[in-house]
């Protein structure tokens, strides 16, 4: 619904319910990531919301930063994981509820997102990059990162954001599936279910966001956020 790849709610369960380490439960997790993001991406292109070449730029600069992020994941303790993507998730949470109607305000909403400007070189390359490392070393998809980053450097709506955002996750995150994989990071008997699941859940989120107004779709995202941030602080307790 809100292009953020399923990736926050998916690692706090593994985490907290289930006990996995942080690099079992990002590389797990991107298994879902690509999963969802590819149905939900096809869902997208197919109603033309996907900023091609915003998304193409973010996936160029991404692939470095995926292979380092799934590599630092085996090598971070478990508190500072949960506490670092706690702060990170609590701090999106907060920006996007705090200035969420703000920021959509005299934003076009309209299926030509192609004439929407988009944003810089350089811009998309280093989001790409930041996005890449969130995405393996989480195990989040990066959507966390790139769903703030397009309302501060882009002029796209809610709608479009979403939708550029999944089809750049697609891109991206297989190369930080594919590493960890190598590392021996993934749980064989979870793939298919959340494989299933992801494939099943795409298209359902893709058309559901079409109801809901770009506020509102900014609170849905800003309220799971906080709550999966509350679980992940309440494990170290």
């Amino acid at each position: 619904m809100v292009g953020l790849g399923g990736g926050f709610i998916l690692v706090p369960i593994l985490r907290l319910f289930l006990g996995f380490s942080p690099a079992y439960a990002a590389g797990t997790s991107l298994v879902l990531i690509v999963a969802n993001s590819a149905s939900g991406a096809f869902t997208y292109l197919l109603q033309k919301r996907v900023h091609l070449k915003i998304g193409l730029l973010i996936a160029a600069g991404g692939l470095p930063g995926s292979i380092l992020g799934a590599i630092a994941s085996v090598h971070i303790s478990a508190r500072l994981f949960d506490t670092i993507l706690a702060v990170l998730l609590v701090a999106v949470a907060v920006d996007m509820a705090w200035n969420a109607e703000r920021r959509m305000a005299g934003r076009i909403e309209h299926d030509r997102v192609t004439k929407i400007k988009g944003m810089s070189y350089r811009a998309a390359l280093g989001l790409g990059f930041v996005v890449g490392i969130f995405s393996s070393l989480f195990g989040l998809g990066g959507g966390i990162v790139l769903v703030p980053a397009f309302l501060y450097f882009s002029e796209l709506p809610a709608h479009a954001i979403s939708a550029t955002s999944h089809f750049a996750i697609l891109l991206t995150s297989p190369v930080g599936l594919v590493v960890h994989v190598m590392q021996h990071d993934i749980v064989a008997r979870d793939v298919v279910p959340l494989v299933a699941g992801g494939l099943l859940g795409g298209p359902i989120g893709a058309r559901l966001s079409l109801r809901l107004k770009s506020p509102q779709l900014l609170i849905v995202v800003a309220v799971a956020l906080v709550v999966a941030a509350a679980s992940l602080v309440w494990r170290q307790l």
